[in-house]
């Protein structure tokens, strides 16, 4: 199923006009379909943007099957909403056929402009996934990774997190020369080991690769915390080229 976002703003103005970016040639079946489908505790002003983005994206009537408001407390995963409430947000999903009479979902989302110019980022994740980037280019022993900026981290330095969220995934790629036994990815939080990370087997030479995820809030870091990572080997192994990304799920 193919889905289609909008983001329709408008500006509550002193007499309660609200201001369309174009006018829009709206027909009265249109008109009447979108009015029986939103129903008359829907404000006129909105079910008339309604109209105009239904008829510019040309859906005729007869297609139109429903209309309905999202509830805020289940937000569609299409729609990723912060730092706006139901005070100044409406969001709408219209259900219709396509050309080929197959079903299609749009997501109308209306929001005051004037009543939101101090709430920071609009439309955004909910969840918002960042990637820390660990590594080491040549032949290594047992030891911390660099960052992305290619200083080495320890149990002090690393990453320092802006933001209060969780670690959900990680993921190591490396290459094994020689040797037998194998290779712990650890992740260090505060100079402490947290329970989550990779282990390669190093047993046979090539290119060896793992990846981890869990759940949010499993394993939780507040901001100003600092994460880093430690390559440790076990065994006789000759490796090297070390690339460790580790996802970190912020929700504010």
């Amino acid at each position: 199923m193919k889905k289609i976002f909008f983001v329709l703003v408008f500006a509550i103005l002193l007499f309660g006009i609200f201001a369309a970016a174009e006018e829009i040639s709206v027909s009265p079946e249109v008109s009447a379909a979108v009015d029986n489908a939103v129903g008359t505790d829907v404000e006129p002003e909105v079910s008339g943007f309604i109209q105009d983005f239904v008829s510019k994206r040309g859906i005729d009537a007869q297609d139109i099957n429903k209309i309905e408001s999202v509830d805020f407390d289940a937000l569609p995963k299409e729609v990723n909403i912060e730092n706006v409430g139901d005070h100044n947000l409406g969001v709408y999903e219209v259900d219709y056929n396509n050309e080929k009479q197959q079903p299609e979902k749009i997501y109308v989302v209306a929001y005051s402009v004037e009543q939101l110019k101090s709430q920071g980022d609009l439309i955004i994740a909910q969840d918002k996934r960042n990637f820390l980037a660990f590594g080491h280019s040549g032949e290594m022993s047992s030891g911390f990774l660099e960052t992305a900026t290619g200083v080495a981290t320890s149990l002090e330095k690393g990453y320092v997190m802006p933001r209060d969220g969780s670690i959900t995934a990680v993921s190591t790629n490396l290459e094994v020369s020689e040797g037998l036994g194998n290779i712990e990815i650890i992740v260090y939080k505060n100079g402490e080991q947290i329970s989550f990370g990779n282990t390669l087997d190093a047993g046979v030479s090539g290119i060896k690769k793992d990846y981890d995820v869990q759940s949010k809030n499993t394993v939780q870091f507040n901001a100003g915390d600092v994460i880093s990572v430690y390559a440790k080997a076990e065994g006789d192994v000759v490796w090297k080229d070390v690339i460790t990304m580790v996802e970190i799920t912020t929700s504010d």
